[in-house]
């Protein structure tokens, strides 16, 4: 029999533990599951059985909704006969399984090529490999599930991009026009360039953004980035103490990366995130549109503590804003699935 000293306790025990519960829990509402993309890794091997084990246990997790970034390119042009018909069966067995699970897929095309100098020519070429590949996953195309990321992070300018979007747009809807369409803006799915950006005249579309600032902090140590992200050990948030600080990396001197760490007392904030996050929902408020962040994430090179304060942060804001937003990524330098944690929606 439990007495009421006893009942007294466990409040106080249960109170702790959900304290503790909360700050250790990783919320979602989409993920990123790479593999596809080739960007990281060319020599995967095609098999479904990682993708049906990521898939499984995101939808366990109550995450249904999935973006599978393609190298679209190279698996209609490039690789060989057999690799392309490896590619073929893999990608609508996900897309069934997908259906199955009731997992929203939002396959988003990578490595695209496109560019300031063959941008007219390269448009044509985008906008048939999408025919091409839906003509491959015609059997498993549900368009009540499935999304389509016409480009990602383009880096043309935006007036070319203004022209280039509407083609590859066109060319899908006049096919499909029931499939909803997912455009960023330039400058890699830039928000302020998004903000600047008109909205298109075609229906079903949704716009997108990737966040990853302040970047000192998410791309922190990564090799790709160059000397001014050389610097590790950044916590977030930014904490005004020299014993947690690191000591700028000898790297990043003379780069960049001494303004972006001189001024991380001010962008390593949870208002700083929120300021920032708001500039897209103020353009998407006044449009009238729908807005995903397609992408943010941290380097695994963080400290796990900041990484899941990060990650719950830019969540929790992007919840508020009524933002969808897709971790990048599950697996891989960025990957959440190591970090054993319970994701909630």
């Amino acid at each position: 029999m439990i007495n009421i000293k006893d009942v007294g306790f466990i409040r106080f025990y249960f109170a702790i533990s959900l304290v503790f519960s909360i700050n250790f829990m990783l919320t979602a509402q989409g993920v990123n599951v790479t593999g596809l993309e080739r960007t990281w890794n060319s020599d995967n091997e095609l098999g479904f059985k990682s993708f049906k084990t990521d898939l499984k246990q995101l939808n366990d997790q109550k995450i249904d909704r999935v973006r599978l970034p393609i190298d679209l390119d190279y698996y209609l042009n490039e690789a060989s006969y057999s690799e392309k018909k490896s590619f073929a069966k893999l990608i609508n067995k996900i897309l069934s399984y997908a259906d199955k699970k009731k997992v929203h897929l939002i396959l988003s095309n990578f490595n695209h090529d496109l560019s300031e100098t063959n941008y007219k020519q390269q448009t044509l070429k985008i906008a048939n490999n999408w025919i091409e590949f839906l003509m491959l996953i015609n059997e498993n195309l549900n368009a009540e599930s499935v999304y389509l990321d016409i480009v990602n992070e383009p880096l043309v300018f935006p007036n070319s991009w203004e022209e280039s979007a509407p083609i590859i747009i066109e060319a899908i809807q006049n096919k499909y026009p029931n499939l909803k369409l997912v455009v960023g803006a330039t400058n890699a799915n830039s928000m302020y360039e998004l903000s600047r950006m008109q909205p298109l005249r075609y229906t079903n579309i949704i716009y997108s953004f990737h966040f990853y600032e302040p970047y000192i902090f998410t791309h922190q140590g990564t090799a790709w980035t160059g000397n001014q992200y050389a610097t590790t050990g950044i916590p977030f948030p930014y904490k005004d103490s020299i014993a947690v600080m690191p000591r700028l990396s000898d790297k990043a001197l003379k780069t960049d990366g001494e303004i972006n760490f001189r001024d991380y007392p001010q962008t390593g904030t949870y208002q700083a995130i929120k300021d920032k996050l708001s500039l897209v929902n103020e353009w998407k408020l006044k449009n009238g549109v729908e807005v995903w962040c397609t992408e943010y994430g941290v380097t695994e090179n963080a400290d796990k503590e900041s990484r899941i304060e990060y990650i719950n942060q830019v969540t929790a804001t992007l919840k508020e804003l009524n933002i969808r937003g897709f971790i990048w990524e599950y697996e891989g330098n960025f990957g959440i699935k190591n970090l054993n944690l319970k994701i909630i929606n």
